[in-house]
């Protein structure tokens, strides 16, 4: 069968509706060893190192090299996120087109799940849990490493951003995680390889530019990551939520033509 035609229907995690209890505490001790792998004085310092050279490799690639420069600035900049959701709207509208018009409302509504629940992972826990309570201080590379490449510096004409007081965790590589690994959960491996590739370039500009650490992306929002899509797979959330929104959509469509 073509991967393409395979669906969420022949996963017993999401037919069921049940809990899969053992999966779930599994991949949240995962999630709590990475986590706590940044902070722990043992391994804390090994992040620093990789952080380090991770971020001076990328970061170099930038030095007199005008072309690179203006393409990382735009990849960087706040106008280059609608474009980027479109082509993240773009994979899901392939998986939803791809299936048999008998499942297409099943797909959208998985297209809906992943939407709310991504925005509400942002807002809820990046943004008010993180930024606003916790309030981990954390400087970004371009305000620790000297002599680093600062695009706001070479580019004058452009609102870049390439620093950060509070680095940890990165919204964008958390918004480019969710979606690649929950699509990659929906749509099968073929078009999980190329979800993968985009979330990785997803979480690029900010780290060639300097606004965040690699331990950022695969600390931070690697944990979120694991722990939220686990609880929305291994639990009944994802199936409840959209089985009752197929059965609404099925009713929408029927009053709609009826009328």
């Amino acid at each position: 069968m073509n991967v393409l035609s395979t669906t969420v229907q022949d996963n017993p995690i999401t037919t069921t509706g049940t809990w899969r209890l053992k999966t779930l505490l599994l991949w949240n001790i995962i999630g709590a060893l990475l986590f706590s792998s940044l902070f722990w004085h043992v391994t804390k310092v090994y992040w620093e190192t990789i952080d380090v050279a991770f971020f001076k490799m990328v970061n170099s690639t930038l030095r007199d090299r005008p072309n690179w420069q203006l393409f990382w600035a735009l990849a960087n900049h706040k106008l280059a996120d609608w474009v980027e959701d479109v082509c993240i709207l773009g994979f899901f509208i392939a998986y939803v087109r791809s299936a048999h018009k008998s499942l297409r409302l099943n797909r959208v509504s998985h297209l809906i799940f992943c939407i709310l629940y991504i925005g509400a992972i942002i807002y809820l826990i990046n943004r008010i849990l993180f930024r606003e309570n916790l309030n981990i201080p954390r400087l970004s590379p371009t305000l620790v490493v000297d002599d680093s490449v600062r695009l706001s510096h070479e580019i004058h004409w452009m609102k870049i951003k390439d620093d950060s007081s509070k680095s940890f965790p990165g919204d964008h590589g958390t918004t480019a995680l969710l979606f690649a690994a929950s699509f990659s959960y929906l749509a099968g491996w073929r078009l999980a390889v190329l979800a993968t590739l985009y979330g990785a370039f997803l979480c690029m500009p900010r780290l060639i530019t300097g606004a965040h650490w690699l331990s950022d992306v695969v600390v931070g929002s690697g944990t979120i990551t694991i722990i939220f899509l686990s609880w929305a797979f291994c639990s009944p959330l994802f199936y409840r939520f959209t089985t009752g929104c197929e059965r609404f959509l099925r009713r929408m469509g029927s009053y709609f033509t009826s009328h």
